[in-house]
């Protein structure tokens, strides 16, 4: 009896999903969340829609999922930086990866809501966003209260410090996503924010 080959996308279920996720990813690149069907997924991964309903309950599930991998990438991200260069070496260094994530999924997380709404709460998928929301959100903080540290400087002893941070980046992602500031390189953009921020946060 024949073995799959680990490296085939039909017999290898991790291979597969991947090659789902990119091709979503792909999807959205081109044409939005209007453009993420499972029939439109299944097309650019070359497999079925069958294959796509094993791993994915529908659009919403996989949506999801590269959302996820996006906290995650970035927690990864940010517990690998440097601290001892102060808070706001720190904060530019997270903007450009942060802007990379927002421009291929954090940007269409509104989009989603507002023509979906939030899958049910109790969903699989709903609670691994949540959860990876949650281990990026601890890996940011940490990141920033050590920096804070190593410049002899505190944060902010406030609960709206994180909803603050997070709003500063995804403001800032998106003009640079989208081009706003023009006349503005986007180095230069990146360090005055980053500065600005790192003022806002700490005591």
């Amino acid at each position: 009896m024949s073995s799959t080959s680990s490296n085939s996308i039909y017999g290898d279920a991790e291979v597969r999903r991947r090659r789902t996720l990119d091709a979503a990813i792909s999807l959205l690149d081109e044409g939005g969340y209007s453009a993420l069907t499972i029939r439109a997924v299944a097309k650019r991964a070359g497999t079925s829609t069958g294959l796509i309903y094993q791993y994915f309950v529908d659009k919403q599930d996989i949506f999801a999922a590269l959302l996820s991998e996006s906290q995650l990438e970035m927690a990864d991200f940010v517990n690998s930086l440097p601290r001892d260069q102060g808070l706001t070496t720190l904060l530019a260094s997270i903007i450009p990866e942060f802007a990379r994530h927002w421009a291929r999924v954090g940007r269409l997380t509104t989009t989603w809501r507002d023509i979906e709404g939030m899958a049910g709460s109790e969903r699989e998928s709903m609670l691994e966003l949540h959860a990876s929301v949650a281990v990026y959100n601890a890996a940011l903080i940490r990141a920033l209260i050590e920096a804070a540290a190593a410049e002899g400087s505190s944060l902010l002893d406030d609960p709206a410090l994180i909803h603050v941070v997070l709003s500063g980046l995804k403001g800032l992602a998106d003009t640079i996503v989208n081009n706003i500031a023009k006349e503005l390189s986007p180095e230069h953009l990146m360090n005055v924010s980053a500065r600005a921020l790192a003022r806002a946060i700490t005591a």
